[in-house]
């Protein structure tokens, strides 16, 4: 027996397809993540690309938030956010309390292809992690593109994400394609020249 399709359930139908995750509410292009606590607090550390608005200038900040379609708040435990959220409210700014930093950065990732450029006479970087026992750093070279010579002084691996590079060493030349792995000689000069239009690799080191 068949039921035919009301108003109201092509409502609940069209909420429903519209609901977002609160992962992908961070992770959508049009996310504006902000951290409401204070800037002491903000500069240790903080989820990437967020603003920093502390709860006691949301009464007066509001406005930089207006017109904003998925804005997402946290703190540190959720409570300032979640009263931030109530300010926006009176002022009919929509935003979602996505609790504490952690888990704002527990749900967070990053698309190199946004952090990225391919340029002909240089290379681009993005810091993937910078800790103090490792470092790993995303570098993309345009065709033509040179990382000039240089050394490393502790243990690194390169891992070709994208596209084709030469790796020039001791008078030699290794071709590194997609997904190719390559363990860097410590102290050995060489440098890295982009073949295709495209080419990123991740280099990381340390132990």
């Amino acid at each position: 027996m068949k039921y035919p399709i009301t108003l109201g359930m092509l409502l609940l139908t069209m909420i429903t397809a519209k609901a977002q995750t609160l992962a992908e509410r961070i992770n959508a292009k049009n996310a504006t993540l902000i951290d409401v606590r204070t800037p002491e607090e903000f500069a240790k550390g903080t989820a990437e690309g967020a603003i920093n608005i502390p709860l006691e200038e949301i009464g007066t900040r509001w406005q930089e938030l207006k017109g904003k379609e998925n804005v997402v708040l946290f703190c540190r435990r959720g409570i300032r956010a979640g009263k931030a959220q109530d300010i926006l409210k009176k002022h009919n700014i929509a935003a979602v309390n996505g609790k504490t930093v952690e888990h704002i950065k527990s749900l967070q990732k990053v698309n190199l292809a946004d952090k990225l450029t391919f340029r002909n006479d240089k290379q681009t970087t993005y810091f993937v992690k910078d800790g103090q026992n490792v470092r790993q750093v995303a570098i993309a070279l345009g065709e033509g593109a040179v990382l000039k010579k240089h050394t490393t002084n502790i243990p690194a691996t390169l891992i070709m994400v994208k596209g084709t590079v030469r790796f020039l060493i001791n008078g030699e030349e290794v071709v590194l394609k997609d997904l190719d792995t390559y363990q860097i000689p410590v102290d050995v000069e060489h440098e890295v020249i982009g073949v295709e239009k495209e080419n990123v690799f991740i280099v990381t080191k340390g132990n």
